[in-house]
C-alpha cells in the first residue's frame, strides 16, 4: 500500500480565495484562472512592465505533484512562472523556459511563499521582466545575482541570494 494521499491544496477554496484576494482587487477579471484536479493556473494578460513598451502576458500554475524539483519547498511555494517564451535571458529554468524568480535553496525571508499572496508574486515576475528587459537592452543585471546550479556550498562566490 502507498503512502497516504494528502489533500491538493490548490482544491481548497480558502487556500485560493486567499491567495487571489489582493491580486482581484487589483486586477479583477483581468485575473483568470484554470483549475483541474492536479493543476492550478493563473494567467494575466497586458501586464505593464516599466521600460518595456510591449506589455506582457503571465501564467502562473501550481500543481499537485510538481513535475520539477521543489528542493524541499512546499509545492504551494514554488509554482511555475512563464512569461515571454523564449525570450532571451539569465534568469530562467533551461528545461522550460520558466522565471527564475529567486534561488531555491534562499531561507524564506529571500523567496516568495504561498501566504504573501498572488499580488506579491506578480509584483515579483513584473520587476523581473522589468529586469530582463533592461539585461537585455544594457547587458547589467541591477539587482543581486544569484548564482545558478549547485555548485559546492563551500565555494567563494556562491551564494544564495535572491534575483
Amino acid at each position: 500500500m502507498g503512502a497516504p494521499l494528502t489533500p491538493w491544496y490548490g482544491l481548497d477554496a480558502v487556500w485560493r480565495v486567499l491567495l487571489e484576494r489582493d491580486a482581484r482587487r487589483t486586477f479583477g477579471d483581468a485575473l483568470r484562472h484554470t483549475l483541474t484536479h492536479r493543476e492550478l493556473t493563473y494567467q494575466l494578460d497586458d501586464l505593464d512592465v516599466p521600460g518595456d513598451p510591449q506589455r506582457r502576458t503571465i501564467r502562473i500554475t501550481f500543481h499537485a505533484q510538481p513535475p520539477y524539483p521543489t528542493y524541499g519547498q512546499q509545492p504551494q511555494d514554488f509554482p511555475r512562472v512563464h512569461a515571454t517564451p523564449r525570450a532571451r535571458s539569465k534568469h530562467r529554468y533551461p528545461n522550460d523556459d520558466a522565471l527564475c524568480l529567486w534561488h531555491p535553496l534562499d531561507p524564506t525571508d529571500r523567496r516568495w511563499t504561498s501566504g504573501q499572496g498572488l499580488l506579491v508574486l506578480i509584483e515579483l515576475i513584473r520587476r523581473h521582466l522589468f529586469l530582463e528587459h533592461w539585461w537585455r537592452q544594457t547587458g547589467t543585471w541591477l539587482l543581486e545575482d544569484a548564482p545558478h546550479g549547485f555548485g559546492r556550498l563551500d565555494e567563494p562566490g556562491n551564494r544564495r541570494d535572491r534575483t
